[in-house]
């Protein structure tokens, strides 16, 4: 079974809610106002079968101009449209308003019922058809069937059924996507069920037990119960007109406008960017000007900021940044419309074309280009430019999706840019291959502009190179160094990064307190002096003294025990086998014994205790050491 939704339009009084009911035998006007004045104030709804495989959902809207931000709700998820234009009067204010808003959301197929057509004649009837064409034209609707009916007689209504039938055939099936979306336009209470929303889900699927979440208030409900026109499924998809009963959430605390999202992909924003079109007849918009927002089920006040112009001519179309007076919940490609602050008339609509802007300062020729870049552009296009203007903070997969008008086909949009070459991977987050590059150039040209400067150091820390060119996820910088490790264009050790080319440069005075640094050591056997003694023995600037002691830690040739202690590694390695020949024949070591093995003072014998523990050479039981693994790591000893 197919589900398509269809919605009303048209002006007031012009029979719209009879003409439901005398297809569907349901009378959409609920609310005891609606009977007692006789027009529809609220959004109604009915349903009806056209074939065994296709059953519609119909969406009644008010037809009157005070009550028109409730058709604006009704209209945002139909898919197609029934044009209802009363015989006796032809086209009116609110046929005209109510067509542009179809247009700007995007409805794009539909038909006109002509109602009343028994109260006319045939002479009448025919110049009202003309006239409703010669309106009809350069809209959506331009040469579609106008059906005459009579709610009263039934004229035309088997005749509107089978053109209802054909043009449902055509309405391709809506994206499933990955995350369940259904903007709410009804909340209420069921006695011995809770409450209960309904809506037309936009994308997604939600199951009997789901948890979602309602947003922008960011509260999580669970599915008790679902129904799909007055029967109870086990699940609602893309298209269908869902009745939801939620537990965990009281009537007061949601209403029309709220969205019942899969958690984890879709946020609250309180600004986006769209491109606008207004209607030819209306007034200039200028720029920052308030307007009433309409979007899905919702309605917000919001200001327009014109990116590349100070006022919007009517009848022409321009890239605009809204700026929400309350967050909404939206995404790529949504339609939207707009209406003046006072007089309250539709003026114009568009669409999104960036749902969750990144939260940066841009200037506005700038955004104006990029936002021209999107319009009329496919997904893989679209995502290919955001990562580009990501730069080097890349994306993770749930702002690409919130990027995207299609989230099904971003894991294949994501894989072809990759097969391109356009986009890589590090870690979970995606970067374009040209932002990427720029990064690897500030890697590089922070790593040559260090060694430039410290002569004689051959490795940076990561960290130094992390603070001087990316303050980002050390996962991710991780990710990119081991890139470029691969490729040859860094070289990466325990010590840090470097280039392949990089090594001290020592000028001869440099040499020579490099011999002596390395001499002191070597001759001072297992009680070494401190390296501050060893700058003041050799008159050695402090600073000059420990980038040479860094150049010997760098090589091998000295070893840092522990943070003021340093030992030549020929010492080390005749420790290691010292301690090699003592467990050949005992198998546990105190400190006493350590200190008359090296013929060392406690000052010394703890602290090479400890680093023997670190590396592992040794283990710690008590006030004992045992051996763990005496490897020859430092190589054999040599005199």
């Amino acid at each position: 079974m197919r589900h398509v939704v269809v919605g009303t339009a048209g002006h007031i009084d012009h029979g719209k809610t009879l003409l439901v009911k005398a297809l569907t035998g349901i009378d959409t006007d609920r609310l005891r106002e609606e009977k007692e004045r006789g027009i529809t104030i609220d959004l109604g709804f009915a349903h009806m079968e056209l074939s065994p495989q296709m059953q519609i959902g119909i969406v009644d809207v008010p037809g009157h101009e005070r009550f028109v931000r409730n058709m604006v709700a009704g209209a945002s998820g139909i898919d197609l449209v029934m044009l209802v234009i009363a015989a006796d009067e032809g086209v009116m204010p609110q046929t005209r308003e109510h067509l542009a808003i179809c247009q700007f959301l995007g409805v794009g197929r539909g038909l006109v019922v002509l109602t009343k057509s028994d109260l006319v004649d045939k002479a009448w009837l025919e110049v009202v058809r003309h006239d409703v064409e010669a309106f009809l034209q350069g809209t959506f609707l331009e040469g579609t069937p106008v059906v005459a009916t009579s709610a009263v007689t039934g004229e035309g209504l088997e005749d509107l059924k089978a053109r209802l039938l054909d043009l449902c055939l055509q309405v391709p099936p809506r994206e499933e996507g990955i995350s369940f979306r259904m903007p709410i336009d009804r909340v209420f209470l069921i006695k011995g069920f809770g409450l209960v929303v309904t809506g037309t889900v936009h994308s997604g699927c939600a199951r009997v037990g789901d948890t979602l979440r309602v947003l922008p208030q960011g509260m999580d409900v669970r599915v008790r119960g679902l129904q799909i026109h007055g029967q109870h499924v086990e699940e609602v998809g893309p298209g269908c007109r869902g009745a939801i009963n939620l537990a965990g959430v009281g009537k007061g605390d949601l209403e029309r406008g709220n969205v019942l999202v899969t958690p984890g992909y879709f946020v609250p924003t309180s600004f986006l960017d769209a491109s606008l079109r207004l209607l030819p007849r209306t007034r200039p918009l200028k720029n920052w000007a308030r307007l009433r927002f309409h979007w899905g089920t919702g309605e917000t006040m919001a200001r327009v900021r014109l990116l590349d112009r100070d006022t919007l001519r009517p009848g022409d179309e321009a890239v605009v940044r809204v700026h929400l007076e309350e967050p909404v919940v939206t995404s790529a490609g949504d339609a939207f419309v707009i209406r003046s602050f006072s007089p309250v008339v539709t003026v114009g609509g568009g669409r999104i074309l960036d749902s969750n802007p990144f939260a940066q300062t841009i200037r506005r020729r700038i955004l104006a280009e990029r936002l021209q870049d999107l319009v009329g552009k496919s997904d893989n296009e679209r995502v290919a430019l955001f990562l580009l203007w990501s730069r080097d903070r890349g994306m993770n997969l749930q702002e690409i999706l919130l990027k995207t008008s299609h989230q099904r086909e971003t894991g294949g949009i994501l894989e072809d840019l990759k097969r391109k070459g356009q986009v890589l991977a590090l870690e979970d987050r995606y970067f374009h291959r040209e932002a990427l590059e720029g990064l690897e150039e500030r890697v590089l040209g922070s790593l040559k502009g260090f060694f430039q400067k410290k002569t004689l150091r051959s490795f940076v820390s990561r960290e130094e190179l992390a603070h001087m060119v990316w303050n980002w996820d050390e996962r991710v910088f991780a990710a990119l160094l081991e890139k470029m490790a691969r490729e040859g264009k860094v070289v990466l050790g325990p010590e840090g990064v470097s280039l392949p080319q990089a090594g001290p440069r020592l000028s001869p005075q440099e040499e020579k307190w490099l011999s002596f640094i390395r001499e002191v050591f070597r001759k001072g056997s297992y009680s070494p002096p401190s390296l501050k003694e060893v700058f003041e023995r050799g008159k050695i600037p402090p600073e000059k003294g420990w980038d040479l002691a860094k150049v010997l830690l760098d090589k091998g040739d000295l070893v840092k025990v522990s943070r003021d202690m340093f030992l030549d590694s020929f010492w080390l390695r005749k420790m290691v086998d010292k301690l090699d020949g003592f467990f050949s024949s005992k198998e546990e070591l105190t400190v006493g014994e350590f200190k008359d093995l090296l013929g060392v003072s406690r000052k010394y014998a703890v602290p090479y205790l400890e680093f023997l523990d670190a590396q592992g050479f040794t283990r710690r039981i008590g006030n004992v050491r045992k051996a763990k693994r005496l490897p020859s790591l430092l190589g054999t000893s040599q005199e």
